[in-house]
């Protein structure tokens, strides 16, 4: 497979045509998108950029991989410790420790916090899941303990 090398422009314009992709609805329940799609999606992009000569397959690897790097920056900023900066448009956290631990545990790393993220809101309308934020979401090991400590108590009262 030939491959792409993307620039900061037809990034940028990619994600407006995916942004209108959603807007049309072409996009499934599960976030992904409708068949005909990516055949949309190449023919705008070799509209705008007659030279990129864009294939389908360039086209789904790059939304993979911009919903790859969005998830990550997601899961991590909706971590305690972690947050999102506006100003900055950036993913921030406080303690090296813990962000040593954090990318430790994932294996892997497809954003680094600090670094300028302008296209996250963007894709965070595309790509996004329901997720709970703010001050009342809690992670599934927030609901395990708490469900052990209900359980817990029960015994206790009996």
């Amino acid at each position: 497979m030939d491959r792409h090398i993307w620039t900061d422009e037809e990034t940028e314009a990619f994600v407006g045509f995916m942004e209108e992709l959603v807007i049309e609805g072409r996009r499934a329940d599960a976030g992904q998108f409708r068949p005909g799609s990516f055949e949309k999606l190449t023919t705008k992009m070799n509209e705008k950029f007659p030279g990129g000569s864009f294939q389908i397959s360039h086209c789904k690897n790059k939304v993979k991989r911009l919903k790859e790097k969005y998830q990550f920056a997601a899961d991590m900023a909706a971590c305690s410790d972690f947050g999102w900066d506006d100003v900055k448009q950036c993913v921030v956290v406080d303690n090296k420790e813990i962000l040593a631990a954090y990318l430790k545990k994932q294996g892997q790393r497809l954003y680094t916090p600090g670094k300028p993220f302008p296209l996250y809101p963007r894709l965070e309308k595309i790509f996004c899941k329901e997720r709970a934020s703010g001050v009342d979401a809690v992670s599934g090991n927030d609901v395990e303990e708490e469900v052990q400590k209900d359980g817990d108590e029960e015994m206790d009262d009996e």
